[in-house]
């Protein structure tokens, strides 16, 4: 996962001119938020905690939109939500959006067409801001995180934020102030208002800040996108906004505070990492020191940080920071793809100016215009929210179209690769291997490069997803009348042949069962995961193992799993050991009742960018592609050693169909290997069902009393 985090300039229309007064240290907040953001993700090595730059722009919101909203509930007790509103468009969604549509239609010309689905979906969630949930689902969804890449619009996420809390906080405080009507005291309604508003703002801080602590915890990556654990810190700014008299107090305390402010944010940029518990409670610190900046205002005190704060171009940076926030992800995601270079420090500084350049126009052209238009300003609401409203409609209806486009080219090429096993199967994959007098077929690759990473036969009722405990349960091959009834349990790397399997199932009557869940090892060790994710591994397990125990016996039991998935070390034991005995435990039961259990050894892993360069390589993509087979297989498989002590526990080991003379590629026999950094594409598996069955029976003693291979 890649954290983002934003900046943008004024959350409130006209914050320049507005009662509250242009306020420089807001303004040089955002410029040092922008900045650790920016250089974050330029180089990360340089500000490992700049992510924090986020939770600044998000206290900085809370403190200026409540401090617009209170001044209109404290004058009339209403707010004009038209306004509001129409105002809120008019200052983000112009930028906004265009940088939204240059980047749909840059990815269309600049990323390979098997990234468009994912982007696209990114395209349209960021239209209508919620791509924070997009992703939210995402870092929860094993399979995702396997197969998607850092989009060029993941960073709206905190843009989506931004705007469910505007969407949520002015029906809030109106609705509380109207609640204090009711409870008038001699203060006043004004400050009975004052004081109800403030212990709502206090309560959604607690409650939100709890809930962002455990969910921190529980499902860190899932925390890291939500609305709920982010509220407290708009909550933060709106409390500081009721409570704090900017700018009182004795200059010397004042510019003691901004200081203090200045390097709890500096300070959390560079302690904090990716390895950072994050928001939760270390969110404590650049938000406490964001409140101390803007309540010590523009200190007018000796030694005070009011040089920095005012330094032009720091108030520059800040001022062109929400445009800069917009374009600086895209740009650090699409043009290296142009320049088709690896992005060294020269070549990142370049796409760094780039950016500033595109920023800088942008405010000049887009926003400040549009913002400060007379003739839009004093534009009808509805006019102004229709129009908002259809160029966002007009953005998700064009990555709609574009999404049904690339549905339409994986379909056909879905049916190409069918059509290539019905006739090619022979010399297809991994039979190329398996007969030497196969020649690979001219212009033929099968599933596309486009069609790889959903070339996946797993079906949801054979798949018990990540928060699902139950077992869950489905059947290949004949109910009645089975040669072997065997069962195929594991993680996806066990279920990655169930290709192969139902093909077995069908032509030699195999009565084959399904049990898998996503990332779950079927073993009595525990994976290291959020304790959530954990705890519902542990029960299918049990459920799983329950079930073994209490019906009738398979012949064979098939397993697998992905050897690189972290094992939590026993007490006493190394990792190694812990994982080997774990296998052991679960095996040794099943084996006793009179089944035989077959490992299938973890498969090689390809190069990160082997589709890439696949599509460069459409020659000869085999070779120019491979990688050392000791690279491929650098990992530890606990499997080999739990079989040498185990009976009647055997081991698979399909290496030589991905690996020749010590080199491993991406495509065997004019077939794809792999959907992605892990798993087999279902349409090489499906060409390995030979070498499956003639492993398992050969290393079993069984028969299916079917055909014998020759």
């Amino acid at each position: 996962m890649t954290r983002t985090a934003k900046g943008r300039p004024s959350a409130m229309d006209g914050a320049r001119s507005s009662a509250a007064g242009f306020f420089r240290e807001v303004q040089a907040l955002r410029a040092l938020a922008v900045a650790g953001v920016v250089l974050y993700h330029f180089w990360p090595g340089l500000v490992r905690g700049g992510f924090v730059g986020v939770d600044v722009f998000f206290v900085i919101s809370g403190y200026l939109i409540t401090s617009h909203l209170h001044r209109e509930l404290a004058a009339d007790g209403r707010i004009r939500f038209g306004a509001f509103y129409a105002a809120r468009a008019r200052r983000l969604l112009p930028a906004a959006l265009v940088v939204l549509a240059v980047t749909a239609v840059g990815t269309l010309l600049l990323l390979p067409q098997r990234l468009w689905e994912q982007v696209m979906q990114e395209v349209a969630a960021s239209a209508l801001y919620v791509e924070n949930w997009v992703l939210s689902a995402d870092s929860v969804n094993y399979l995702a995180l396997n197969e998607n890449i850092p989009s060029p619009v993941q960073h709206y996420w905190s843009l989506s934020v931004e705007e469910q809390f505007y969407l949520v906080w002015p029906v809030l405080l109106l609705a509380t102030w109207a609640l204090a009507k009711r409870w008038r005291h001699k203060t006043g309604p004004a400050q009975s208002g004052r004081a109800v508003l403030l212990s709502v703002l206090v309560g959604v801080l607690v409650l939100s800040l709890a809930t962002s602590i455990a969910l921190t915890a529980w499902q860190p990556s899932q925390a890291y996108f939500a609305t709920e654990v982010r509220a407290w810190e708009f909550a933060a700014g709106g409390i500081a906004a009721i409570l704090v008299r900017r700018g009182s107090g004795r200059p010397a305390l004042r510019a003691i505070a901004s200081w203090l402010g200045l390097l709890a944010i500096v300070a959390s940029m560079v302690l904090y990492t990716g390895a950072t518990p994050f928001p939760g409670y270390t969110a404590l610190l650049p938000v406490g020191g964001t409140i101390a900046v803007i309540a010590a205002g523009d200190p007018d005190a000796r030694l005070s940080a009011r040089r920095i704060l005012r330094f032009p171009p720091i108030q520059y940076v800040g001022g062109i920071s929400y445009s800069l926030y917009l374009w600086h992800w895209p740009v650090l995601i699409l043009l290296p793809t142009l320049l088709g270079t690896d992005t060294g420090v020269i070549v990142r500084g370049i796409l760094l100016a780039i950016a500033i350049v595109l920023a800088i126009l942008t405010k000049r052209f887009i926003e400040d215009p549009v913002r400060l238009s007379p003739p839009l300003r004093s534009a009808k609401l509805r006019i102004t929210l229709l129009g908002s409203a259809a160029a966002m409609a007009l953005l998700v209806v064009f990555a709609l179209v574009m999404n049904s486009s690339v549905a339409g080219a994986i379909t056909s090429a879905q049916t190409e690769a069918a059509v290539a096993l019905r006739s090619d199967g022979a010399c297809l994959g991994a039979a190329s291997i398996a007969n030497s007098s196969c020649t690979p077929r001219a212009g033929l690759l099968v599933p596309s490069t486009l069609a790889a990473g959903q070339d996946d036969v797993n079906t949801p009722n054979c798949w018990s997803t990540e928060s699902v405990s139950e077992l869950r349960e489905c059947t290949k091959g004949p109910a009645h009348g089975a040669t072997l009834r065997v069962a195929l349990i594991g993680d996806s790397h066990s279920n990655q042949y169930l290709a192969a399997i139902e093909a077995i199932a069908r032509e030699y009557h195999w009565r084959v069962d399904v049990y898998g869940k996503t990332g779950c090892i079927w073993t009595a060790a525990i994976q290291v995961n959020s304790p959530q994710w954990v705890a519902s591994c542990q029960a299918w397990k049990a459920n799983l193992n329950a079930h073994l125990a209490s019906n009738r016996p398979y012949d064979v039991i098939i397993t697998s799993y992905l050897a690189t998935s972290p094992i939590e070390a026993a007490p006493g034991k190394s990792v190694d050991q812990t994982t080997i005995d774990g296998f052991e435990s679960v095996w040794r039961p099943v084996i006793a009742r009179g089944t035989q259990l077959v490992a299938i050894r973890d498969n090689p892993h390809p190069r990160a960018d082997y589709l890439d360069c696949i599509d460069r390589h459409s020659g000869d993509p085999g070779e120019a592609c491979s990688v050392a087979e000791s690279t491929a297989l650098d990992f530890f498989d606990g499997q080999p050693d739990a079989v040498a002590h185990v009976h009647d526990a055997h081991l698979l080991d399909l290496t030589k169909y991905f690996c020749q003379a010590q080199r491993c590629p991406p495509v065997i026999g004019n077939v794809i290997v792999y959907r992605d950094g892990t798993h087999l594409t279902s349409t090489y598996t499906r060409t390995l069902a030979p070498m499956v069955r003639r492993g398992v029976l050969e290393l079993t003693g069984l028969s299916d009393r079917g055909r014998v291979d020759s």
